[in-house]
C-alpha cells in the first residue's frame, strides 16, 4: 500500500510538472505572436528613427565634403540599414531606394551645395513633417510666389546660419501629418 501511494504521488508530481511545463510553452508561444505585430511598428519607427538621422548626418557634413565622394563614405556607414543609392541619370529609377543626388553651384548664387534625397512610397508613407519637426525643430513655411498651386511649396528648418532642410510633401488636412516625398539639404554663403 505505501508503494502504491509513493507511486501515485510520483505520478501526480509528473502531471503538475507537465502541466506548468505546457503552460510556459503555450504562453512563449502566444507572446512570440503577439510581438510580431509590435515588431512591425517598431520596424516602421526605426526606418524613420535611421532616416532623419541619415538626414542629419548628411547635414552636419561639412562644405568640403558635401559632394559625391563625402556621400559616397556616408552611404557605406548607412548601406546595412537603408536602401541608398546615388543619382546616376535614368537608370536609377527605383522607387525601392532612397535615391541621393549631390550638387554643387559654381556661381555665385547664395546657395553654395544642395543634396536632394528622393524617398521611396515605402519610407514615405511612415515619415511625416511631424517627424522631422521633433527631431530638427520649428518649421517654416515659405509663402507663394505667384499664387495658388496644385503642389504646396515647401517647407523649411534652419538647422544653423548656413544649412537648411527643405521638405516636399504630398498635400494633406494638417501639415505635421503630410508625408515627405524629398529631403533636400541646402548650403548657404
Amino acid at each position: 500500500m505505501q508503494i502504491m501511494r509513493s507511486y501515485f504521488r510520483f505520478n501526480m508530481l509528473l502531471v503538475l510538472l507537465y502541466a506548468v511545463a505546457a503552460c510556459f510553452v503555450g504562453c512563449n508561444g502566444n507572446s512570440k505572436q503577439d510581438s510580431k505585430p509590435n515588431n512591425k511598428i517598431a520596424e516602421k519607427a526605426s526606418v524613420t528613427d535611421l532616416f532623419l538621422s541619415y538626414t542629419d548626418s548628411v547635414a552636419k557634413l561639412p562644405l568640403n565634403r558635401f559632394n559625391e565622394a563625402g556621400i559616397v563614405s556616408l552611404n557605406k556607414s548607412f548601406a546595412d540599414k537603408l536602401p541608398l543609392s546615388i543619382y546616376k541619370g535614368k537608370q536609377t529609377n527605383n522607387d525601392k531606394n532612397i535615391i541621393v543626388q549631390p550638387y554643387q553651384n559654381n556661381n555665385t548664387a547664395t546657395i553654395i551645395a544642395g543634396i536632394i534625397l528622393l524617398v521611396p512610397k515605402s519610407i514615405t508613407d511612415s515619415l511625416h513633417i511631424g517627424d522631422f519637426a521633433r527631431h530638427f525643430g520649428d518649421i517654416k513655411k515659405e509663402k507663394p510666389m505667384i499664387g495658388v498651386t496644385e503642389q504646396p511649396r515647401p517647407v523649411q528648418i534652419n538647422v544653423n546660419a548656413n544649412t537648411v532642410i527643405k521638405l516636399t510633401f504630398n498635400d494633406n488636412e494638417k501639415l505635421a501629418l503630410a508625408h515627405v516625398t524629398m529631403v533636400e539639404v541646402l548650403k548657404y554663403r
